[in-house]
Parts: C-alpha cells; structure tokens; sequence
C-alpha cells in the first residue's frame, strides 16, 4: 500500500466495506417487507421480484456511468454525488404509491449505490497489487457483508412494528452517514496527473480494449458468473424461506443472516490462504467445491425439511464469499491506468448477469426452491468450465495469472 498510517488505512477499508454494502443493504433489508409492500401498491406476484432485478440493472448501468467518470474526476466527486442520489432516492420511495413509481426510484436507488462498489474497486487498485490487492478485497468484501448479514434481520424486526416505509428510510439514515465518514475519511487516490479526459469514441475503444483482453475478461465473467448465485438466492429467499417453508419475518431474518454468514467464513479462509498460496491456485481448488456445492442442493430441492436444504445453500454461500474477491482482483490487476473503467466493467458484467439470473428465477416463482438450486448451479458450472478452459489455453497460462 501506500504510506497510508495502517489505523487509516483500515479506517479507509471499513468506509469503502459500508459504501459498498449499500446494495445488499437496498436488497435484503427490503425482503421481508415485500407482502407489506405488495399490498400498499397493489402488487401483482412476481412485481417485487421484477423490481429486485431492474435494482440489479440499474447497478451495472450506474457503474457503467460512473467509472470513466471517477478516471476522469479523481474518485472522490464522483463517490459523492453517488451517496447524495443513493439518499434522495431512498426518502422519495416511501411516498410512492404504485408500483411503476416504485421501481423507477429503485433503479434510481441502484445508480447511487453502485457509486461506492466501482469507487472501492478503484482505490484499492490505486493503492494495491498482487496477492495484496487480493486480500484488501477480500476484507473489503468480508466486511461489506455484515450488510447481508443484519439488514434481512433488521428488516424484519421494523416491519414487524412499522410500516414498510421504515426500511427505506433507514437506508436513508445509513446513507446519511456514510457520506459523512466519505468526507471525512476516504481521500483522494487519483492524483490530477494520472487523469485522463476521454471522448466518447475514446472511451469506446478503451472498453472495447478491455473485453478483448482474455486475461480480464476471463477472470471477470468467472467472477460474475459466482456473484450470480448469490443473487439467485437473494432473489428467491423471501419465497423459498417464508412461503415455502413457513417462516416469520423475524425467523426469514435470522436464517438468511446465517445463509449470509457464510460469506464472511469463506472470505476468511480465502483471507488466510492467500498468504501462502498463489490466487490461481484457489480458483483451481476452489470451483469444484463451488460445482458440488451447487449439484447438492440441485439433489435436495424436492426436500421438505429446511435444514437439508440450508446446507447446501451454506456451502454455496461460502464458495462465494472464497472466491469472487479472488477472481475479481485478477481482473482488476490487467487495468492500470483505466482501473475506473475496468471497475465498471466489471460492476456491469456482474449485475448484468444478476438481472439475467435473477428475472429468471423470478419467472420461475411459483416453483421456488428448484429455481433457487438452478440458480445457483447453472452458474457454478458456466463459472467453472469457463475458468479450467480458459487455463488450458496458452493465454490462460500466462504469467498475469501464474504471478499471482
């Protein structure tokens, strides 16, 4: 890193983890409120669901947006501006009354919050490389997801004696102080003479540049394609736990709070890995856990016990939290000098596949729990096959991977 006093330096992460975590706070808190909502608007099923995934749209546009912005403005204005339209978005949803409005704003909402994760990417880049970089990742993204973790049990302990208002308005109050510790804390990591003002032709090239490079596109989409499960149980959670199996609110919050517990165990492990073991290596060991994972629950959907069904789903979990950071910071290593745009790209790969992920489980609704596991199998697949392909190709061989 750089000379950044380590107390700061760790203050620092922890600011980009909670920018970051505005996301999945937007996603989980709002699960539980979701026959809350339904009603007020007087929604039809799968509305809600359709608005989760028009929230994932709107993060990979919003990083589309902002990344060549923040190459272009240092990254600070442009975190910003992010948290303002994250916080305004976040007051005017509550006094929507139907559900058109309520997912416009919500995919006003999303281009905010995608402000904090392109911005993080990008500064830990500026400030990090190899296997370094990979464990700020890592922490980063341990730590971003204590959001997963309290915002399903919060929202349902609001819901549970407030309206559904509430939970907006607490990412409201969340926001609100994120910017505060923003101005505070997070400085600026792109000094003017490392800027650069493109024209639009000029950024096209830059992105056409990128996606031609196999040693980041690879490792991007094989990212993407493991953030994808995650999604595919976000999107299917409130359905599977509560409709399916009976749940409360309180007991939906508690039990995705344990599923999403998992994501801090795997990136600790992978946390503690990487200090002897090179990133490749991981991803080698680590897919084929991801793909077992996957086919184990695929084999238990039809099950009617909920323990046999969280296992797998736990497991899977933790594959995530193992090895997206990993995946993530090789792409992240090919883009000196354009680190917010790769950031971005790999931001809008990642939701656009979420969407896509997502808008198909919430299709398959009416049978929750098999969507659920071919959610998160389908994925785990593409995402393996793809990664151990890729490596027996000359390119994929290449020192950019074996370096790390």
């Amino acid at each position: 890193m750089t000379n950044t006093p380590p107390v700061r330096a760790r203050a620092l992460i922890l600011v980009l983890a909670l920018l970051a975590a505005f996301p999945p706070l937007a996603t989980d808190m709002y699960l539980p409120a979701f026959s809350g909502i339904e009603a007020h608007l007087g929604a039809a099923p799968g509305d809600l669901e359709f608005s989760l995934a028009v929230f994932f749209l709107g993060l990979g546009i919003g990083q589309l947006i902002i990344g060549p912005s923040i190459d272009r403005l240092g990254r600070r204005g442009p975190l910003i501006a992010g948290v303002v339209i994250y916080c305004a978005a976040s007051i005017l949803i509550p006094t929507v009354d139907d559900v058109a409005a309520f997912t416009a704003l919500r995919f006003v909402q999303a281009i905010g919050a995608s402000a904090g994760m392109v911005v993080g990417r990008a500064v830990l880049s500026d400030l990090y490389s190899g296997r370094e970089a990979a464990r700020a990742m890592t922490v980063l993204v341990m730590t971003m997801t204590l959001g997963p973790i309290v915002s399903p049990l919060a929202g349902s302990l609001l819901t549970s004696v407030l309206p559904w208002q509430s939970v907006f308005l607490a990412m409201f109050a969340v926001g609100l102080a994120a910017l505060a510790l923003t101005l505070a804390i997070v400085p600026e990591t792109l000094p003017p003479s490392r800027r650069v003002t493109i024209s639009p032709i000029g950024l096209a090239r830059r992105y056409a540049g990128l996606l031609a490079r196999f040693e980041f596109i690879l490792p991007l989409t094989v990212a993407s394609l493991i953030q994808a499960a995650m999604f595919a149980f976000i999107t299917a959670s409130s359905s599977v736990l509560m409709g399916v199996f009976g749940l409360s609110r309180i007991a939906f919050g508690v039990a995705f709070g344990i599923v999403a517990l998992a994501l801090v165990v795997g990136g600790q492990i992978n946390h503690r890995l990487l200090r002897h073991t090179a990133i490749h290596h991981l991803l080698d060991r680590g897919l084929p856990l991801f793909v077992l994972a996957g086919a184990l629950l695929l084999a238990v959907s039809g099950t009617s016990h909920l323990a046999v069904l969280i296992v797998p789903v736990w497991l899977a979990v933790a594959c995530v939290g193992a090895l997206s950071a990993n995946a993530m910071s090789l792409a992240m290593a090919t883009t000196r000098g354009a680190a917010g745009t790769g950031s971005a790209v790999l931001g809008a790969v990642q939701f656009s596949l979420a969407f896509l992920c997502s808008t198909l489980v919430g299709a398959a609704i009416d049978t929750p729990v098999r969507a659920l596991a071919l959610g998160v199998f389908v994925p785990a697949l593409l995402a393996a096959l793809l990664w151990f392909a890729g490596r027996l190709t000359s390119a994929g061989r290449a020192s950019a991977f074996e370096a790390r």
